[in-house]
């Protein structure tokens, strides 16, 4: 078994309070691992009693010792079972985040976070693709990306990983300030500054400093990455980045930056070349440049070889519900049912509209709505209507609170848009099964409490894959 933490080590980095009365030296009492659930607790382990809104971890302390945790992480002295070792707390979330803390600087590893409105998951995601390549890489998984995901991440790394890759969500100012200063990362991204969040934050100067607190944690010549072509959130971070931090810029627009994309081709999936290096990704959508840009920084700032790091790309595939495209005998479904903002609303028009199959095959947009806009969805809604109006798709189908505001701006930009509004997915689900012929495209965007994941899904299990 190994030795992660002692007992007394536990209780310095948490700045808590040792109890013991199992008899044996406190010095002499290490565990192996750190669970905040008894249900996957194992023997020799730090069991945390998390206190949550509508939960509290003290509860189980008793069937935690009972199943072989070494120590118990308390913020209630009462619920510490006789004959166990303890470390008292007054917040155990709190405590959570300093053990995190406390272990990323025992392990020999860089540490790169992912922040941003959109697409960090499919940044993080890259990153580590490419980093896989030549280092051991721990990442997050699934939307672990809070204050207990962020930790946990952390604290399940093993002893050998090289390189932990961070992503960090937040709501609300303050969040990530918190997250950054537990993993102080050697390499923070910010993928944009966008309109995410703004219901609860006002306006993109605030999300644009909310983004912006993964600077604080940086660790001492640490490096910041962002697009220079977006100029709100470059200009900003140049301004603002803490003494002795330096800056990585990436281009796709022809700025001056450290990595440029040049020769882009998106007719037949995403090719282009970055800084002399041509790129052929197996995926669909200009938003893809960028990230792929970040992602060779952050090789090249690890000491990946540039080669390999592009191999590993090269291969990459979308995740499930963002922007996933399946090819069915009878048509093509472009899932990207998982979330929606402006930003990746836009891009997802994009996306359909590069994609074809030709033989007059029709492009068809699903789309609902976007949540969490507050006063801003209106103005927000017909904004990305006026966007889509762009691309002339050959229907347009509408579902949400705020269609009417979509459809404003669509017409205005295409008075002669084929655009329906439906009530329901049910509604939808017909219009598809009347509409919809043989090498047709599909496209399913909303954010995800419209349920377009599950529609796109029953569309594919309509017509037999041909394609992972």
């Amino acid at each position: 078994m190994r030795e992660m933490f002692g007992l007394e080590e536990i209780a310095s980095a948490v700045n808590g309070k040792v109890i013991n009365t199992t008899g044996a030296d406190s010095n002499k009492i290490f565990v192996s691992g750190v669970s905040k659930d008894t249900r996957t607790i194992e023997e020799g382990n730090l069991y945390v009693a998390i206190v949550g809104e509508n939960f509290d971890g003290h509860k189980f302390c008793s069937m935690a010792v009972e199943k072989g945790a070494a120590v118990l992480l308390v913020s209630d002295e009462t619920q510490i079972p006789d004959t166990c070792a303890a470390v008292v707390v007054d917040d155990t979330v709190k405590a959570y985040g300093l053990l995190a803390r406390h272990y990323r600087f025992k392990l020999n590893a860089k540490v790169i976070c992912v922040t941003g409105s959109v697409g960090k998951t499919t940044t993080r995601e890259m990153i580590a693709c490419a980093l896989r390549s030549q280092k051991k890489v721990c990442s997050t998984k699934a939307n672990l990306n809070n204050e207990i995901g962020l930790p946990t991440t952390i604290l399940e790394a093993p002893e050998d990983t090289e390189i932990l890759v961070l992503e960090m969500g937040m709501r609300l100012r303050g969040e990530i300030s918190y997250l950054t200063n537990i993993a102080c990362p050697d390499i923070a991204v910010i993928t944009n500054a966008g309109y995410c969040h703004i219901e609860r934050l006002g306006s993109r100067e605030e999300i644009r400093l909310a983004k912006a607190e993964i600077m604080e944690g940086l660790v001492d010549d640490g490096t910041l990455i962002v697009s220079k072509d977006d100029d709100f959130l470059y200009d900003f971070v140049k301004e603002n980045l803490p003494d002795g931090r330096k800056l990585c810029a990436v281009s796709a627009k022809g700025e001056s930056a450290a990595f440029n994309a040049t020769n882009i081709n998106l007719e037949k999936g995403v090719s282009f070349d970055v800084n002399g290096q041509f790129i052929k990704l197996n995926l669909n959508g200009g938003h893809y440049i960028t990230t792929v840009m970040m992602a060779l920084a952050c090789a090249s700032l690890t000491g990946v070889d540039s080669n390999a790091a592009i191999n590993a790309l090269e291969g990459y595939k979308e995740m499930k519900g963002r922007g996933q495209i399946t090819k069915c005998e009878d048509y093509t479904i472009i899932n990207d049912a998982y979330n929606a903002g402006p930003e990746s609303m836009m891009a997802a028009y994009f996306n359909l509209s590069v994609i074809g199959n030709g033989n007059g095959a029709k492009k068809i947009a699903v789309l609902g709505g976007m949540l969490e806009l507050g006063d801003y969805a209106p103005m927000l809604h017909k904004m990305i209507g006026k966007d889509c109006g762009k691309y002339h798709f050959d229907h347009i189908l509408v579902t949400g609170d705020n269609s009417s505001d979509f459809v404003e701006g669509l017409l205005d930009s295409d008075p002669k848009a084929n655009c329906k509004v439906f009530a329901n997915n049910d509604e939808i689900k017909s219009e598809l099964n009347s509409i919809v012929n043989k090498g047709d495209v599909i496209l399913f965007k909303a954010s995800n409490a419209f349920g377009f994941e599950k529609l796109a899904l029953q569309m594919i299990e309509e017509s037999k894959p041909v394609n992972d």
